[in-house]
């Protein structure tokens, strides 16, 4: 007897040969599919699920087979091979509620999280590779007003209120070349899953969103890997199985730029280095006068990873992970007998070890990791045959350590109890010090440090239950920070219910604390390095207090022929923030407590049409903040972006991937000078008007970008893969960030002043890139 395919019924495959599975579900679910039988014979499925709707066991078909089903409407099929499909590189992810939310590869799961598949990824605008940060912006809620990779901003959240794992990792620094280009190589990642509200009890010590990147852990039965270059780096990887419970995999990328300069790395260099070098050339007055630069800049990363699987249901696996960044600067212009010289190192390092062992009922897991952040800079700057002597050194240095165990119990297939404890100990410190000298009169030195250890504890429990109707996930977290001996808690919720087969509601509550903040430092910008400015520090009882955020949401799912529609506005209040923290307060080192509210609509348009794909984001956001020291009243945050708008397509024909992306936005906030004025010591003195903070908008931000993706055979296991890219095709200006400056000069008279300078950090030119990658 047939039924309609949108009814529900119990599935029970145990190792099915799947042309077995194929007729059955015809039978039982009222459907016809078109297939060769030579695709489909060697195959086999196992599968279990109670009243289980028919794209649900799509999906989980498409995802243990090399098949994928093309809909022609709702009762015909016809089922072709993905040649880019390996079988040991994929998990069942069962929590997958919708798949495809926005292009294939990202996925929605029946938390509210969304799934990236970095290996099934398609083409996105202005991206030859699957930047898995870059990845993150299509999203609607996630932003980058500084148009970086790593400057991931969500829902009004900062990225320093991100967690970020790798590996269970934490991580704290995630970019290359100051941001532009994601710290993780997007080619040994298996899924990277980003929360923005109703985050999981078992994820805590942030106040913002999640991102979880877990890469590849199953055995291949045979040596597998690759390597690409692009015009900015070049990286390898492969995996090595040792038998067939055993295996390492290695990855490694390094950019090129210290060897040779490529047309994109210039475009992006300009971009990074604009105003410090601006800051450097304005001293030449005459264009006629020579100047001597040696800028170097490069990067590097490797993973390691070590995997053990004694059988189906217990693993064992050993992770690595290095970041480096090293940039020198050297400029002299002799006819001033300036000298400039700055020296930036970034590391970042970490490891984790997992133990998981799953049984009929329950799952254990044991995991534990070690990450260590180190920043270290020196800028020796002198100005006009020692007129004027500048000295900036900054250094920042964090570990992290921690250790958690959590068990999972299915008391059916329906509901499931998640628990846990967690242990983390973080140690920060940093030291800024500043010294100017004036013609060895007038001297000024200042120095700031500090340092401390904090150690939390937290227990956690989720209750899961997800049945045909209903999906929900709701939990609580307790924490105990020992450097403040503060106890909180933190209860969270999600929600999912089906209201008719293709409308849902949903609906979302968290409350989230962070002891680890970051500060803004302004010394090493007033010399016009206004690169990493940021520094790791730790929460205390004096002026970085703790930071606290509620958020609740709602919000509604529309799904039906090939349309998915996603509507959730959402509140949040976060406290516990300093100027110095949110970069308010450049002309003091005082730390003026504040609190923000942020609320906004998130919307998700999205129609596929055969081999064609469009989707339309678009977001209002209100993200106002208040300090008590300042203006006291809420005025727009530097991030508030108030109307964010994308509208994106990509289209497959045969090996050809085409995608193009247009983004128009509101302009970022700034705020007015009030006066300039030069102290009793001969030092200039900018004074923002602190009334009337970020009362200024910058010009609308509009971009559009291409990009094309060509995918071959060398032969049957060697695979290539060229690809083109093109970011800002109508070379708009975009106008990013408003600052100023006093810069030293000489006047008509030839005599030594200062002068007010409008610093403008504008984005990138039309920027293309190239990339050609080969898997085997």
């Amino acid at each position: 007897m047939s039924i309609f395919s949108q009814e529900k019924i119990d599935i029970a495959f145990i190792d099915v040969p799947l042309l077995d599975v194929l007729k059955e579900i015809e039978v039982n679910f009222g459907v016809k599919f078109s297939f060769n039988t030579e695709v489909v014979k060697e195959e086999k499925f196992s599968f279990t699920k109670k009243k289980c709707e028919l794209v649900y066991l799509i999906g989980e078909i498409e995802r243990q087979t090399p098949l994928f089903f093309n809909q022609i409407n709702e009762r015909y099929y016809y089922i072709t091979k993905n040649s880019n499909f390996r079988s040991n590189e994929y998990d069942l992810l069962k929590e997958v509620f919708i798949t495809n939310y926005i292009t294939s590869g990202i996925n929605k799961k029946r938390n509210g999280s969304i799934s990236i598949l970095p290996k099934e990824l398609g083409v996105l605008p202005g991206l030859t590779e699957p930047d898995i940060l870059e990845s993150l912006k299509i999203i609607s809620g996630v932003q980058s007003p500084n148009e970086t990779a790593s400057g991931i901003y969500i829902r009004g959240g900062t990225p320093n209120q991100n967690l970020v794992l790798w590996d269970g990792i934490k991580m704290y620094y995630s970019g290359h070349f100051f941001g532009m280009i994601s710290a993780f190589n997007p080619y040994t990642t298996k899924e990277i899953t980003l929360s923005k509200s109703g985050t999981g009890a078992r994820y805590g010590n942030r106040v913002s969103g999640v991102i979880d990147i877990k890469t590849n852990e199953n055995v291949p039965d045979r040596v597998i890997g690759g390597f690409g270059l692009n015009m900015t780096h070049a990286d390898a990887l492969i995996t090595i199985p040792f038998s067939e419970k055993t295996a390492i995999f290695f990855s490694a990328r390094r950019s090129f730029s210290d060897i040779l300069k490529t047309f994109t790395f210039n475009k992006l260099s300009t971009r990074v280095f604009q105003t410090f070098d601006d800051n450097q050339e304005n001293q030449i007055i005459d264009n006629n006068i020579k100047f001597i630069r040696n800028n170097k800049f490069k990067f590097s990363d490797y993973t390691i990873k070590f995997v053990y699987k004694p059988n189906e249901k217990e693993s064992l696996s050993l992770s690595f992970l290095n970041t480096k960044n090293k940039m020198f600067n050297d400029f002299i212009i002799p006819f001033y007998e300036d000298k400039y010289n700055d020296r930036l190192d970034i590391n970042n390092t970490g490891i984790s070890i997992n133990w998981k062992k799953t049984s009929e009922k329950t799952t254990h897991n044991i995991k534990s990791y070690f990450s260590k952040f180190i920043l270290d800079y020196e800028g020796n700057y002198n100005y006009i045959d020692n007129y004027l002597f500048i000295l900036s050194m900054k250094s920042n240095n964090l570990t992290d350590f921690g250790i958690s165990y959590n068990m999972n119990y299915s008391f059916s297939d329906r509901t499931d109890l998640f628990w846990g404890y967690d242990f983390t100990s973080t140690k920060a410190s940093y030291k800024l010090k500043y010294t100017i000298d004036t013609e060895e009169q007038n001297q000024y030195t200042s120095l700031q440090e500090d340092k401390g250890t904090n150690n939390t504890h937290s227990l956690f429990i989720e209750y899961l239950y997800d049945n045909s109707n209903w999906n929900i996930n709701s939990g609580v977290r307790f924490n105990y920070f020992s450097k403040i001996d503060k106890p909180v808690l933190e209860p969270r919720l999600y929600f999912e219910k089906k209201l008719s087969k293709n409308f849902s509601i949903k609906g979302s509550f968290e409350q989230k604390h962070q002891t680890l903040s970051q500060i803004i430092e302004f010394q090493t910008s007033s010399l016009g390095f206004d690169l990493e400015n940021q520094i790791w520090a730790q929460v205390n009882n004096d002026d970085i207090p703790i930071q606290k955020s509620m958020q609740i949401s709602s919000g509604i799912l529309f799904n039906k022929n090939n349309w998915k529609i996603d509507i959730e506005p959402y509140y949040k209040k976060v406290s516990g923030m300093t100027s110095q923290t949110s970069g308010y307060n450049d002309q003091t080192d005082d730390f003026s407590n504040g609190k923000g509210k942020i609320y906004g609509i998130d919307i998700l348009i999205n129609k596929k049409i055969n081999n064609y794909r469009t989707w339309i984001n678009y977001s209002y956001t209100k993200n106002r903040f208040k300090f008590l020291d300042l203006e006291n009243k809420f005025f727009p945050a530097n991030h508030d972006i108030t109307n964010y708008f994308s509208w994106s397509h990509a289209y497959k024909l045969n090996n050809y991937e085409l995608s193009l992306g247009w983004v128009q936005r509101t302009g970022n906030p700034y705020t007015a000078v009030k006066e300039f004025l030069i102290d009793d010591y001969g030092f200039p003195v900018i004074y923002l008007d602190l009334d009337n903070i970020n009362a200024l908008r910058l010009p609308t931000y509009s971009r559009l970008d291409a990009s094309l993706i060509y995918s071959f055979n060398f032969s049957e296991r060697w695979k290539g893969r060229l690809g083109f890219s093109l970011l800002n095709i109508f070379k708009r200006k975009n106008i990013l960030s408003r600052t100023y400056s006093a810069i030293v000069v000489r006047n008509s008279d030839n005599n030594i002043e200062h002068k007010l300078k409008v610093v403008d950090k504008t984005s990138l030119g039309i920027t293309p890139n190239f990339v050609f990658r080969v898997n085997f």
